[in-house]
């Protein structure tokens, strides 16, 4: 599923949007934007406070993921890992996780572990092309070992994600999607929703 940008603004955007004449409702579904970026900023706090440390060990990197889709050779894998950033997921660009947007479905329990908060903290900032947080709801590739990794306060943070994604209207999960993944993500051995 592709999920449009969390199109960002600023109060400076509607201060200039009513300078040249924008209709009220127009401003107000720019309030209502700029609230939800307010929230996507306490969103990306939470969830860089969360997975602060957190490294790749021996899991799967994202560039080797992008090998393993491409059917790379053991000695091609090896380079490619030999590329991936492995110790802070702060410093994956969202360049290169759009690049590598197959990536979640060839990462290990540990590789995703290392790349969801770089994954959701890009489509928070509105700057990831494929959605990641749906990938999270719809459960399609999550291994449960990945679970299992996540402390009580990642966990907390994934949840408030989905939560948040959820209440957008262009998301095209119903209610009983996001429910599910919230209850899947309310443990590190939840239900299989």
């Amino acid at each position: 599923m592709v999920v449009k940008f969390m199109e960002r603004i600023t109060q400076a955007d509607i201060d200039d949007m009513r300078s040249r004449g924008y209709d009220r409702t127009t401003l107000e579904m720019a309030q209502l934007q700029l609230a939800r970026c307010e929230r996507a900023d306490q969103l990306i706090a939470q969830i860089t406070a969360a997975f602060a440390g957190v490294t790749l060990e021996d899991g799967i990197g994202l560039w080797e993921s992008d090998g393993i889709d491409d059917h790379c050779g053991p000695e091609g894998l090896r380079e490619l890992r030999a590329k991936d950033e492995k110790l802070d997921w702060q410093k994956i660009s969202a360049d290169d996780l759009n690049y590598c947007n197959a990536a979640p479905s060839f990462l290990d329990a540990r590789g995703l572990y290392f790349h969801t908060p770089a994954f959701m903290v890009a489509e928070l900032r509105g700057e990831l092309h494929n959605g990641f947080v749906s990938r999270l709801i719809d459960n399609s590739f999550l291994a449960p070992e990945f679970r299992e990794l996540l402390t009580a306060e990642q966990r907390q943070a994934i949840i408030a994600c989905i939560s948040f994604y959820g209440s957008l209207e262009h998301y095209q999960f119903d209610s009983q999607h996001i429910a599910n993944a919230i209850l899947r993500f309310s443990s590190s051995k939840g239900s299989e929703c």
